[in-house]
């Protein structure tokens, strides 16, 4: 049915019964975005007011443009001619239907934004179970790893982790890469400097919670000064700080990745697990090239890779956001939107927000959306969804390239190749990274192996051509 920016009609020529369905949505359209001259009175005259003389300049003046055209004597009425309503039937119409358009603009767009792109999720309604099984696992002093390849929900983890089990009072999260002061800082002083500022915000807050931010800077220095004379790391102040008050918490250190080629400061952190009232979950990459040192390092954590969504948590990350809206997605468009995003929370919003986004080239307003709709956008070449699917796209390029070894790649590259491989036979050790990380699937029932996602697979296919 198209964006139904020109109100457009279903065709004579599609499957049967198809009509029916289009003019119930166009007609559900046109009551829900309808224009009423009185109710809509204010925007008409705003509209009107910017028609010019000549529609070859284009029809409406540009609003930044307004005054000078007015100054130029390019518009086409009066103020007191709109005021009188003294404008022509078609000039109405065209106005109308900008209306409208706006309208229903405004109505997606606004629905396309609950979509977040690319940004971390502390409430996820997502991997509940796998969350339940962390932490539990963190309440028994079982030191985790969270898992997985770039923007893959590793950090929307463990802040969901914060919001759903331990709560914000009991919980620390740490991005690593603010604290990095280069490669030339010592051991020592990293161990010195590294969550000073956070943990003592942490106190702070804990028990200073109802200060005025204004007043607490005089708090935060008393902290600090009692943190230095103690002589022990942020962490160990922070330990015994807790043991006093005979209570525990929640530590999450994400993005520490990024001293993957300074191994001795990587091993201090993991230490970290050993402290008595610190539950500890490490975010930590998942590099081919790396992960013999990584299990040297992180040696009694128990590991957890984000797994991708079943349908029943896609349907649910699609339609939650569609709550108070008419739109609706049926069961076998969610399946569509699984088979083509692999069950990656990232490309299913992005797939939401491509049909809905008033600026994507592949925008499709309806209120029910089908199979056939995720069909004709994921059906597209691969370059026709660069543009909506960029970060996705990069991101794959990315873990094909440095995350992946040979030897998984070369995987990868036959499975593309041939669609589906038997699992007697393929390696069963040398494909588990690649099932951990949700780039391949195991078809249990038919005992074959293939690549999860059709779009990581139209990705991979032209970088190979």
């Amino acid at each position: 049915m198209g964006d139904f920016e020109g109100t457009r009609r279903p065709s004579g020529d599609t499957a049967p019964g198809t009509n029916a369905v289009e003019a119930q949505e166009l007609a559900l359209f046109d009551e829900v975005f309808a224009v009423e001259r009185e109710q809509d009175l204010a925007d008409i005259k705003a509209l009107m007011r910017r028609i010019q003389k000549d529609p070859w300049r284009g029809r409406l003046v540009d609003e930044s443009r307004y005054e000078f055209a007015k100054a130029e004597g390019r518009l086409k009425y009066t103020d007191e001619q709109v005021e009188d309503g003294q404008w022509e039937a078609d000039d109405l119409d065209f106005v109308i239907e900008v209306l409208r358009k706006e309208k229903i603009d405004k109505y997606f767009s606004t629905v396309a934004d609950k979509y977040p792109q690319a940004m971390p999720v502390p409430d996820s309604m997502v991997r509940l179970d796998q969350e339940a099984d962390i932490a539990e696992k963190l309440r028994s002093h079982m030191p985790v790893l969270i898992r997985g390849n770039w923007r893959m929900g590793k950090t929307s983890m463990v802040r969901s982790l914060e919001t759903h089990q331990f709560g914000a009072k009991h919980s620390l999260f740490i991005d690593a890469m603010t604290e990095y002061l280069g490669e030339e800082e010592s051991l020592e002083d990293f161990q010195n400097h590294f969550g000073a500022d956070s943990v003592v915000e942490f106190i702070v807050e804990r028990e200073f919670g109802d200060v005025k931010p204004k007043d607490r800077y005089p708090k935060e220095d008393e902290i600090k000064q009692q943190m230095t004379k103690s002589r022990k790391s942020p962490f160990e102040f922070l330990n015994e700080y807790l043991a006093q008050k005979d209570e525990e918490m929640f530590l999450s250190l994400d993005e520490v990745v990024g001293f993957i080629k300074q191994p001795e400061k990587m091993k201090y952190l993991a230490s970290l697990k050993d402290l008595s009232q610190i539950r500890l979950a490490i975010v930590l990459h998942r590099i081919a090239s790396f992960e013999d040192s990584f299990q040297e390092i992180f040696v009694g954590y128990e590991t957890h890779f984000v797994r991708p969504l079943i349908v029943e948590e896609v349907g649910r990350l699609v339609r939650k956001p569609l709550d108070g809206t008419k739109i609706t997605f049926t069961d076998d468009a969610i399946r569509r939107i699984l088979e083509f995003t692999g069950g990656r929370p990232m490309e299913v919003n992005q797939v939401c927000r491509a049909l809905m986004t008033q600026f994507s080239e592949h925008k499709n307003y309806r209120f029910s959306y089908r199979a056939e709709d995720i069909d004709a956008l994921t059906g597209k070449k691969y370059w026709e969804l660069q543009d909506a699917f960029r970060s996705a796209i990069d991101n794959y390029r990315q873990v094909y390239n440095r995350s992946m070894n040979d030897v998984e790649r070369a995987l990868i590259d036959r499975l593309i190749l041939e669609g589906e491989v038997s699992t007697s036979d393929m390696d069963a050790d040398a494909v588990q990274p690649l099932i951990d990380t949700t780039f391949v699937a195991k078809d249990e029932t038919k005992g074959v192996y293939r690549v999860n996602g059709t779009l990581f697979k139209q990705v991979l296919l032209g970088l190979q051509h």
